[in-house]
């Protein structure tokens, strides 16, 4: 294996070019590293990101735009982050431990597309998007919905980069809540829901986002569940209805942590608990 450090973007995206599936792209490793430890992946490359100041930038003006090499702890504590979008900075704050956020990048976990990792069910209820650049194909966008495809599979192709991520300005008066589940705090979720919701002047809800982790071979946005909650009255029955229907229609794994049937069940109460919290209805 040999490893190249690429001075800047374009040489990175030319080494691409040149050895595809046969290099693997290293940024703070932390996730790369455990499948080269064991073996799941054997590539002749690594390309190493460390070089490349401009992916080192966290940049916010009305929305924000988030560097590939920017790591979790520095998203989780830039006050700016936790004022606009409060819950990618919970989820965040949930990924491991502080050793695993200070080397680890928020990039670096999205392209590795672990289905309960935490941050990308925040990243789909903030209407995140994906920034990939490839020397053929120049650079373009992608949903964070609709970058994830399977377990550790994305929309990215062999010779694309994701080099950042944006975030939309949120809507007036967003509310945001990020709740994980799981065995230990530092573990993968078994099942993580990001909620950001806008209750107009009349009282109904007027805008929802729900991602979920664990709910399925790869990060899901609950469509069928924010239909429910649209337009009407919080109640407790329509949070209920708003969770049964997101585990409805989840397809979750069968792992070592969970059953499907038990992270469908897992899915219905920590949505309702996030809607309640998000709402200001816990403990009534």
């Amino acid at each position: 294996m040999r490893y190249l450090r690429p001075g800047d973007l374009q040489e990175a995206l030319e080494l691409l070019a040149e050895h595809g599936e046969a290099a693997k792209v290293l940024a703070g490793g932390q996730s790369l590293l455990v499948l080269l430890r064991e073996h799941l992946v054997e590539p002749e490359f690594l390309i190493g990101l460390s070089g490349i100041e401009g992916l080192r930038r966290l940049e916010v003006n009305g929305g924000a735009r988030i560097g590939a090499m920017v790591t979790h702890a520095e998203v989780e504590r830039d006050p700016r982050i936790a004022a606009r979008w409060p819950i990618l900075a919970q989820a965040e704050a949930a990924v491991s431990t502080i050793q695993i956020r200070n080397r680890g990048t928020l990039c670096g976990n999205v392209a590795h597309a672990f289905p309960t990792a935490d941050p990308p069910a925040a990243l789909i209820a903030c209407d995140a998007r994906v920034h990939l650049a490839s020397k053929a194909g120049g650079e373009r966008e992608v949903e964070a919905r609709d970058f994830f495809t399977g377990v550790m599979e994305t929309v990215a192709r062999p010779d694309e980069l994701v080099t950042a991520l944006s975030l939309p300005p949120q809507p007036e008066g967003a509310r945001g809540v990020y709740l994980k589940y799981a065995v230990r705090p530092l573990d993968f979720a078994i099942v993580g829901v990001a909620v950001r919701v806008v209750v107009g002047p009349v009282g109904t809800i007027e805008d929802v986002r729900i991602g979920l982790n664990g709910a399925a071979d790869r990060p899901l946005r609950a469509v069928e569940a924010e239909a429910v909650l649209a337009g009407q009255v919080p109640s407790r029955e329509l949070l209920v209805e708003a969770a049964r229907t997101a585990a409805r229609h989840s397809d979750p794994l069968d792992e070592v942590d969970g059953s499907a049937a038990y992270r469908r069940r897992c899915v219905a109460v920590y949505t309702r608990r996030a809607l309640e919290r998000v709402l200001g209805m816990e403990g009534g």
